[in-house]
């Protein structure tokens, strides 16, 4: 089988677990197609992108996607209406994903599937247990939730796999995301990925089937750390985009008390309080 990997994210842990996905995709025919953010380091991600099998094609991603004013002005706009720490970057994550499949649009009748990975989880068995043998047109195959609660609709953006055809649809949600909040399901929600995705998915007519795939996250310190990193980054990237809001966001994570964020911030060159 012609197998089209699509990896997005940052490749700061992927030499852990490329023998595992080397595993994962054992008997497939592999190219790999890679997208990440300039604002890494572009030299240790360039060499973390070629442990990848059948390394085809690298996109390195202006974070702050100037070409994408629309995506800016969806985030003040949610951001002016959900103070529940709405992940507010979603357009531009998806955005950026979305540059790693663009390659393929040239070569969509050399593949037989296009499968989604992420360079920091492992994943369980081999692919090709997973495929079913019958027709997969019309079909997206993804992970539903990663632990927790979860509403039924939501979709995890780190493993999907199709057609070549059915994944264009799964790579364009970045489209959606700027006018996403005038759809009244999702504005009466807690703005989440999961949901969005899902939301998004169900919309394209697709059949969104459960693959059964539960991936491993493999982070790069223990899980409290990786927390607390996640959510001072998270004001970082406020701080950085929409300064304006800083003090109107709430803190949900239990991690990183109120306290700890402002030292983590003040280390990083912040003035806050």
């Amino acid at each position: 089988m012609r197998v089209a990997v699509v990896y997005t994210g940052e490749p700061r842990t992927f030499d852990n677990c490329v023998d595992n996905h080397k595993q994962f995709l054992e008997g497939c025919n592999v190219h790999s197609y890679h997208s990440t953010w300039t604002k890494d380091n572009t030299e240790r991600n360039n060499e973390l992108m070629n442990l990848a099998p059948g390394t085809q094609a690298k996109n390195f991603v202006d974070y702050s996607a100037p070409d994408r004013p629309d995506l800016w002005r969806f985030e003040k706009l949610l951001l002016s209406n959900k103070k529940n720490h709405p992940i507010f970057m979603f357009g531009r994550i998806q955005y950026m994903t979305s540059k790693g499949f663009e390659p393929i649009y040239d070569r969509m009748d050399d593949y037989d599937l296009v499968i989604k990975l992420r360079y920091d989880f492992e994943y369980e068995g081999r692919l090709l247990d997973y495929v079913p043998q019958s027709n997969l047109h019309g079909k997206l195959f993804i992970t539903k939730k990663m632990g927790g609660r979860s509403h039924p609709r939501n979709v995890w953006d780190g493993f999907a796999f199709g057609t070549p055809y059915m994944m264009s649809w799964y790579f364009d949600c970045h489209r959606l995301v700027p006018f996403s909040l005038f759809h009244q399901e999702i504005a009466n929600w807690k703005y989440s990925p999961e949901y969005v995705l899902g939301y998004y998915l169900q919309h394209t007519g697709a059949e969104v089937i459960d693959s059964g795939v539960q991936p491993v996250h493999q982070f790069p310190d223990n899980i409290e750390e990786h927390r607390r990193r996640r959510t001072t980054q998270y004001y970082v990237d406020l701080l950085n985009s929409h300064p304006e809001f800083w003090g109107q966001i709430e803190n949900d994570c239990p991690s990183t008390p109120h306290e700890t964020l402002i030292a983590r911030l003040k280390e990083k060159g912040f003035e806050v309080q």
